[in-house]
């Protein structure tokens, strides 16, 4: 029954979706274990936008499906994006003050035209592909698999309420969990193929957690928001790269 309970965690932590909240959390909640479960109710939300829709052309149908996504979780993971470039801009000394200012700076916005533009650019180029559909749907299983991997074994920054928060609430064990799902379901859709991908997709996402853990000095909610785009975008353009 607490294995089932961190699905509502994983929701409300991910999601808008009001399932639970903090008062009603178990002391370590198996959140980190729903992780790719929650990845995979937005590849769903993709498929269908990519499917369904085939009279649309599929840079629309791009935006559509990531229109969805930022519905469905406030546009939380964009909001970090922005604000980890925007302290990346900033002198060293006032960088976590940039990153926490509710205006988004102009390098952020940039940053974040530039990934929406590889975004439907890798829609594009992905529709050609026999295996599209899989590897639409993976890429928001994989994100998430991330941030999960991330909470667990990543300190977080001494300025970081939410990570450090999120740190002391859930269980770690419930990162492995989340690994063995996605390895599964990674192996059973494309073998030996997909275990590559996916070493390519944790090398670049360690490589990625690890600049913004040096910068920060730790992990923090909006690094993990920066991690699910920056996986999301890296899992489509392997997918391309590998299936082409």
């Amino acid at each position: 029954m607490v294995i089932i309970t961190g699905l509502f965690d994983a929701l409300s932590i991910l999601t808008r979706i009001p399932l639970s909240g903090e008062s009603e959390w178990t002391t370590r909640t198996w959140a980190l274990a729903w992780f790719p479960v929650v990845g995979a109710l937005f590849g769903a939300v993709w498929m269908i936008w990519f499917q369904l829709f085939p009279g649309l052309p599929i840079s629309l149908r791009a935006v559509g499906a990531l229109t969805t996504e930022i519905i469905l979780t406030g546009g939380l993971h964009w909001d970090g994006w922005a604000d980890v470039f925007d302290g990346w801009a900033a002198r060293a000394e006032k960088r976590d003050q940039a990153r926490k200012d509710s205006r988004i700076g102009t390098i952020g916005v940039l940053w974040v035209v530039l990934a929406v533009a590889a975004f439907i650019g890798l829609w594009v180029q992905v529709d050609v592909i026999q295996d599209a559909r899989v590897i639409v749907f993976m890429a928001p299983v994989l994100a998430r698999t991330a941030i999960a991997v991330g909470l667990a074994v990543i300190p977080a920054s001494s300025q970081s309420r939410l990570a450090k928060w999120t740190q002391d609430h859930v269980n770690a064990r419930g990162a492995v969990i989340a690994v063995m799902i996605t390895l599964a379901v990674i192996a059973g859709f494309w073998g030996w193929k997909g275990i590559l991908g996916l070493g390519i997709i944790a090398v670049g996402d360690t490589l990625f957690l690890e600049y913004w853990r040096r910068l920060f000095n730790g992990l923090n909610g909006d690094v993990l928001g920066a991690t699910v785009i920056f996986t999301e975008l890296l899992s489509l353009s392997v997918g391309i790269g590998l299936w082409r």
